[in-house]
């Protein structure tokens, strides 16, 4: 089945431009391995930014027109982390989306509610976040070198939900983003990973993590 132009219909990954139609230049170049079998790939254009996006797409003989592979990723899916639970993802979701469409001020309020509703799925519910963020460490969910993260995703989510002359930069939220993504990993991503490791080792089938 030859390539099919659905698949130009997607976000921009580089600038979040959303549900647009990407730029087709080409479809069907074909790339041997060393094994002969080949890969066949499209490369379309984002009209607002000019980034280039390259698609892994079935061969034109196929029955189906599927997309393997996308590069780059779009922010959702680079950001991707298993084993978090559907409150603490929806927000960190909602923060990259806002931030995908310029509203770095939004993204890093969402940031914060992250962090909160993280800490409450370890029985952590102070009315302050900085008294949730201090029971997470001396708890020891989070090491002490986390901290000053925890402080400065709570710190910017902050001058995020006043409004004041100061104003969040998209490279606030952006590292604000990585640093959350880095907290998520390690409450969530590294213990449910070993937990799964656990199971086969034991002779138990893993278990189904959020993925």
């Amino acid at each position: 089945m030859p390539w099919s132009d659905k698949h130009s219909f997607r976000d921009c990954p580089w600038c979040g431009l959303r549900n647009t139609r990407l730029t087709v230049a080409n479809t069907d170049q074909n790339f041997s391995t060393r094994t002969g079998t080949s890969r066949y790939w499209a490369t379309l254009g984002c009209p607002g930014c000019g980034g280039a996006v390259v698609l892994e797409h079935s061969a034109p003989q196929d029955d189906d027109d599927t997309v393997f592979l996308a590069v780059p990723k779009g922010l959702e899916e680079a950001a991707a982390i298993n084993h978090v639970p559907d409150d603490v993802q929806q927000y960190f979701l909602d923060a990259i989306r806002v931030l995908s469409i310029g509203v770095p001020d939004a993204a890093v309020v969402q940031l914060r509610r992250t962090l909160e509703a993280a800490a409450a799925h370890f029985q952590i519910k102070e009315k302050v976040l900085m008294r949730s963020i201090e029971k997470l460490i001396s708890e020891g969910y989070v090491t002490k070198s986390f901290e000053p993260v925890l402080h400065h995703i709570r710190a910017v989510g902050n001058v995020g939900a006043h409004a004041s002359d100061e104003r969040v930069d998209n490279g606030t939220a952006e590292r604000a983003l990585r640093f959350t993504a880095q907290l998520l990993r390690n409450l969530f991503e590294v213990p449910g990973e070993l937990q799964r490791i656990s199971g086969v080792q034991s002779g138990n089938l893993p278990s189904q993590g959020k993925r």
